[in-house]
Parts: C-alpha cells; sequence; structure tokens
C-alpha cells in the first residue's frame, strides 16, 4: 500500500469518527439557555474528542509529509 492510499484511508477513518461523535449528541429537551446548559457535559466532551481528532489528523499529515 502506498502512501497516499494510507493516508485517504486514514482521512476516511477520521471523518467516520467525527460523524458518529455527532450523532451522539442528545437534544436538549427544551430549546432554551437553560437546556443547552443541562447538557454542557456532552457537549464539552464532544468539542475536547473533536478537538484532539483534529489534532492528531493534523499531526499526521505533517509526518506523512516528511517521509518522501
Amino acid at each position: 500500500m502506498n502512501k497516499e492510499r494510507l493516508v485517504a484511508f486514514t482521512d476516511a477513518v477520521l471523518a467516520i469518527i467525527m460523524t458518529i461523535l455527532v450523532l451522539e449528541l442528545k437534544k436538549p429537551e427544551v430549546i432554551s439557555l437553560a437546556g443547552f446548559w443541562a447538557l454542557r457535559m456532552n457537549f464539552f466532551a464532544y468539542i475536547t474528542s473533536f478537538f484532539w481528532l483534529g489534532t492528531m489528523w493534523v499531526n499526521l499529515h505533517r509526518s506523512w509529509d516528511g517521509l518522501e
């Protein structure tokens, strides 16, 4: 498997994982600030996971660019 195929496969896997993260978010019972505040830990976990995966993705691309 060449490098470009491995990069494309990794991009696809990370995109699927990030999509599944969005699907796991719960809908607030009441559409108001209090409803969103009640789900603050879910949103915090989503944001933390999303940025962690994004950082991992960027670092993988930076390290693979040096493997010529």
